[in-house]
């Protein structure tokens, strides 16, 4: 084995769940993995010297690149001077969709399999490249794909994390428990809007919100939980479209998914006003934004929602794609 080329899927991050800890437990969350946009990433270790490749336009994303690998050649004691890199597609980071989780999972899966290391789990190696410390969304999706609820994290002095903190700040923290995984329907199409304008808060000023603005009530937590239980999960697993998003319209309006909204652009608040004045089931933001969704039930609904899409944006620029989901996880291919 020489050549390898992983595509991830994309990660929709669909609400936190408890920012407040009082149960001695804290974070959890809900999301969804999408067909599309992917990281598109190849590796081999035959190469005559170490090289890190990328389109010109992901140009940014080499010292992620060189920072994750490096960190992995370290651990494992692996010479770095066979290795070729190449990031063949990448989608924006800090934009809600979980770029840098699935890229770096990505590395660490390609240089421990060319080395045949194959004893390390999907969570272990999400441990070593520091991902997951709040949501356990991308790191379980990149391995089976599907509609994922995790549990968080344990909470308080001496625990997992201690404070209200985001996966970038909580690098000690392990991998967020998987508490259920099941299947999308294949049948719902998911038109995904990445708005230009400002990136979703990350780094200090992602810090800053939780700090600012955690705990969140309690009997908002208590009802994100209910929503999700009685509402979304039913939903995903009825195939019943009006019952996800019901649930999903609700937990908008409250706890800690509110407080993102209530921070974004008012482009980003417009599109969720335009989903709902269309009459979408179901639709939302993912994670700090700005990309948003609208869900539907058929090809032929989510092509005439992107044109509606596309005539509401057509001043704001952006990207906007009709996705499928993803029910499998990253594809891992052997190539000449």
């Amino acid at each position: 084995m020489t050549s390898l080329r992983i595509t991830t899927p994309c990660r929709i991050h669909l609400s936190l769940i408890d920012e407040n800890g009082y149960t001695g437990r804290v974070d959890g969350g809900i999301g969804l993995m999408l067909d599309r946009p992917n990281v598109v990433f190849e590796a081999s270790n035959n190469a005559k010297e170490f090289k890190i490749e990328a389109n010109k336009y992901y140009r940014e994303s080499i010292e992620v690149i060189n920072e994750i690998a490096s960190r992995v050649f370290k651990i494992f004691n692996i010479s770095n001077k066979n290795f070729h890199f190449n990031l063949k597609r990448y989608f924006p980071s800090h934009v809600g969709l979980g770029s840098k989780t699935q890229l770096s999972l990505a590395i660490a899966t390609v240089i421990t399999k060319l080395k045949n290391i194959t004893q390390l789990t999907t969570s272990e190696l999400t441990k070593l490249v520091e991902r997951g410390g709040t949501s356990g969304i991308g790191w379980r999706g990149f391995e089976t794909g599907g509609f994922i609820l995790d549990g968080g994290h344990d909470f308080g002095k001496g625990k997992e994390k201690e404070t209200f903190l985001p996966s970038s700040a909580s690098t000690f923290a392990n991998p967020a428990l998987t508490i259920f995984r099941y299947n999308i329907p294949e049948n719902w199409r998911f038109v995904l809007v990445i708005p230009n304008v400002k990136k979703g808060a990350y780094g200090d000023e992602e810090v800053s919100v939780f700090q600012n603005y955690a705990p969140v009530p309690r009997n908002e937590v208590n009802e994100v939980s209910h929503q999700i239980i009685m509402k979304i999960i039913p939903g995903i697993i009825k195939n019943d479209l009006k019952c996800f998003g019901e649930g999903l319209k609700r937990i908008q309006s409250i706890g800690f998914k509110k407080i993102e909204i209530e921070l974004q652009n008012e482009v980003v608040k417009d599109l969720l006003k335009f989903f709902e004045e269309y009459g979408l089931k179901a639709y939302g933001m993912s994670s700090f934004g700005p990309s948003v969704v609208g869900v539907v039930e058929y090809d032929s609904e989510a092509e005439i929602l992107l044109r509606e899409v596309q005539k509401n944006q057509k001043n704001s620029g952006g990207h906007i794609y009709i996705c499928k989901p993803n029910n499998i996880g990253a594809k891992i291919e052997l190539i000449d």
